[in-house]
């Protein structure tokens, strides 16, 4: 122990009797902080003693709080009543002086009772006797009281053990992993002093180790633990996506091909929700052979139109990338040029190794070209360089020996592209089969290792499934022309040639298509609408914007939570060949905060909601929240077979009109419903995960949920696998809904 390192003065005067009271609440506040708490009756104050100064304050906080509003309820108004010692407590402690007596008592030659030695063994050697012994040194023996007391109670071990953590190499800066993100619009949180204080332990930061400190053994392993477990958790989460693409077709079929095919060749274009289009995106379709070992052309693929414009997007980035760099005259002439040059030519701008396949202007494969290509010119050996005559020559000597010149070896290097191929295929296994085991691989590995990132996440974590399409972008001409195989997607054309999975994330536009889906499904058991409000916020004029999300009942004025960040762990996009709708299986997290606090609370006084027409009236708050656009989304819910539930929302993009109140200087702004866009999204949902992701609502800082990946995958051993099931059920829902929409 070190001297005392904080002293506190009460301005209640306290005496023996009255510090009783108390002793033993400042006893726990000690035992619990770690420290030595004692009060000083000469100088009245309470002396905290501690190993270090972090200790000390939690405990004189909570003496300042706590105790000293107490002890000043005996002060009266005036400070003379309670500050010193009365004389009523003064007279009661006075003591007669005590009288000299010549009478003793036979019965005082028995040994007064002393409290138990230091070292008992010691006692029990000195006063050891023999069998029969005298009755004067068993009454001596007796008088030391060897039963159990009070300093018998198990106490804490003034033992100290020390552990220390050291980061990994791959931190840079160690301080990010023990600074949490700022939460209930205050100050980052501390980790170390969070983490001390719950494992009743010490922790200081040295460079990139951490000192643990502590009494007990296994507190101290459980911090170590817990920055442990901070530690992976921070390198997950700078991780980006896991898209893990699949392709399934839904019948027993022979080996086939995929191709990328533009959507404006798309022959489903009709039940594809796409957004605003910045770059040219693409559906897969399947290519199978016909007898003679031909590509054939795929249904779904629509002739080329010839002489079709560009579309909007093309003429945009052609205008502004010519734009800058030529001048009128000559962009009006490469236009006159380009005219003449593909009016009547049907195959103007094509290479001229691309030849057409199925009778298209378009072609999709590469193939040799038929003209001859010009030889490339031999090298021919350098001209001898031949060195000036010198003024002053050498004498004659014997002729240098002629060194040739080593050649070099040309290095040959092989890359491997590390993919995990689908089993060969033999004649007991039918392709269909070999699809499905290498997507259920790809997607256990996946989710394995998202499942285990998001386990010490402080939050809500979703995982669920939308109906709609996937699209492909950042795609190159020459990815494009390829057929490609399916284990190839992945490993091939995602992760070494960029092409990037694009889900639309829009079931559908049209209420036919919805109803018609709906009508598919049993009588639903739950419906209900809110409002989801973007908006960007902060709580001080000084730090910038952040984006957030609002959500608000409809028929409660009330934020019912609000999302401060999201983040998308595993995307599982899943490709359904020859089918109007694939779907999406997303996991992912919400990071939250109060809604009690400012500017929210300021922003939910001015809002109102017409319980007839949904209009929404809000005020932004000036300097704090700012709203961007708000959905309005009303869900119903169908339970199909346990544990899977459906639900269909009706999302509609209010339009925000600005209202200005001149004569009280008020802006107000209003959402109108029933004028904004509208579109239609499916969801599937397993019931049984929103009970087991509670637990990470309220999860200590550094530690790990209780439920593990099994509980959400299933186990290998089951028969009906969770995952399984689930991939299942949307199948059966994919192919519903093809017949219904047919």
């Amino acid at each position: 122990m070190v001297q005392p390192n904080i002293r506190i003065y009460p301005l209640a005067y306290l005496t023996e009797d009255s510090y009783s009271q108390w002793e033993e609440h400042i006893h726990d506040l000690a035992k619990k902080s770690k420290t030595d708490i004692k009060f000083n009756f000469v100088d009245q104050c309470f002396e905290i003693k501690g190993r270090s100064q972090q200790a000390c304050d939690e405990a004189s906080k909570r003496i300042i709080t706590l105790l000293l509003p107490a002890l000043n309820r005996v002060v009266d108004e005036n400070k003379f009543v309670g500050t010193f010692e009365d004389l009523d407590s003064l007279s009661k402690s006075a003591r007669p002086s005590p009288t000299n007596s010549t009478f003793r008592s036979p019965s005082s030659r028995t040994p007064p009772m002393v409290g138990r030695p230091l070292n008992p063994e010691e006692v029990d050697k000195k006063h050891a006797i023999k069998k029969g012994g005298g009755t004067n040194e068993n009454n001596e023996r007796e008088a030391y009281f060897t039963y159990e007391t009070e300093s018998d109670e198990p106490e804490d071990s003034d033992e100290e053990f020390m552990e220390t953590f050291t980061f990994a190499k791959n931190i840079q800066n160690p301080k990010e992993i023990l600074t949490g993100p700022p939460s209930n619009n205050s100050k980052p949180p501390d980790y170390l002093r969070i983490i001390g204080n719950d494992t009743e332990t010490e922790c200081s930061l040295h460079g990139r180790d951490v000192k643990i400190v502590g009494t007990c053994q296994r507190s101290i392993k459980e911090a170590a633990d817990r920055f442990r477990n901070l530690q992976t958790i921070f390198k997950r989460r700078k991780r980006p996506t896991n898209v893990v693409p699949c392709v399934h077709y839904p019948t027993e079929s022979p080996r086939f091909g995929i191709y990328f095919c533009s959507l404006d060749r798309y022959a489903q274009q009709a039940y594809v929700a796409t957004p605003a289009l910045t770059s040219p995106v693409y559906v897969m379709l399947p290519v199978f052979k016909d007898k003679h070992g031909n590509e054939q052309k795929p249904k779904d693929l629509l002739p080329a139109v010839q002489n079709q414009p560009p579309p909007q997007w093309v003429s945009q980035q052609q205008h502004q990338q010519r734009q800058p760099d030529l001048s009128l005259d000559e962009r009006m002439r490469l236009a006159s040029l380009e005219h003449r040059k593909g009016y009547g030519n049907e195959n103007a701008g094509m290479a001229p190794d691309q030849n057409t396949l199925w009778g298209e202007n378009k072609p999709y494969v590469v193939r040799q070209s038929a003209s001859k290509p010009v030889p490339s010119p031999k090298p021919t050996a350098a001209p001898v360089q031949k060195t000036p005559q010198e003024d002053f020559p050498s004498l004659m000597s014997t002729p240098r020996p002629h060194v040739k010149k080593p050649q070099q070896n040309t290095r040959r290097v092989m890359r491997f592209i590390p993919q995990k191929s689908a089993r060969s295929p033999s004649a007991n296994i039918s392709n269909a089969e070999i699809i499905r085991e290498y997507n259920l691989q790809n997607i256990k590995s996946s989710l394995q290792d998202g499942l285990e990132g998001v386990r010490g996440f402080k939050g809500d974590i979703k995982f669920g499934a939308k109906l709609g399409k996937v699209l492909w972008g950042n795609m190159t001409a020459e990815t494009q022309k390829k057929i490609w195989d399916f284990h190839d997607i992945r490993d091939i054309v995602v992760k070494e040639r960029g092409v990037v999975p694009l889900f639309n994330g829009v079931t559908t536009k049209s209420e036919d298509v919805i109803n018609q889906m709906s009508d598919l499904l049993p009588e639903a058991y739950g419906r209900s609408a809110y409002f989801e409000m973007y908006a960007d916020a902060r709580n001080q004029p000084s730090v910038p914007y952040e984006p957030v999300v609002m959500y608000m009942s409809q028929g409660v004025v009330e934020l019912k939570k609000i999302v401060t960040k999201t983040n998308k762990v595993t995307e599982i996009d899943w490709v359904s060949l020859d089918r109007k709708f694939d779907f999406q299986m997303l996991l992912k997290t919400e990071e939250l905060t109060r809604t009690d606090v400012k500017p929210y609370n300021t922003f939910i006084k001015k809002v109102a909601v017409c319980p007839n027409t949904r209009l929404i009236t809000f005020e932004n708050v000036p300097d704090f929240l700012n709203v961007r656009s708000i959905l309005l989304k009303q869900t119903t819910k169908y339970r199909i077979h346990f544990p899977f539930v459906v639900e269909i929302t009706r999302v509609e993009k209010l339009p925000l009109v600005k209202q200005k109140l001149s004569s009280f200087g008020i802006d107000k702004i209003q959402g109108e419903t029933g004028k904004g866009q509208v579109w239609y999204d499916l969801d599937v949902f397993y019931s049984a995960h929103d009970e087991i992701f509670k637990a990470n609502n309220d999860l200590p800082v550094g530690k790990l949920a209780s439920w593990s990946v099994q509980d959400i995958i299933g186990k290998e051993e089951d028969a009906a696998v969770a995952i399984v099931e689930y991939i299942r059920c949307l199948l059966t829902l994919v192919e519903m809904c093809e017949g219904a929409v047919a």
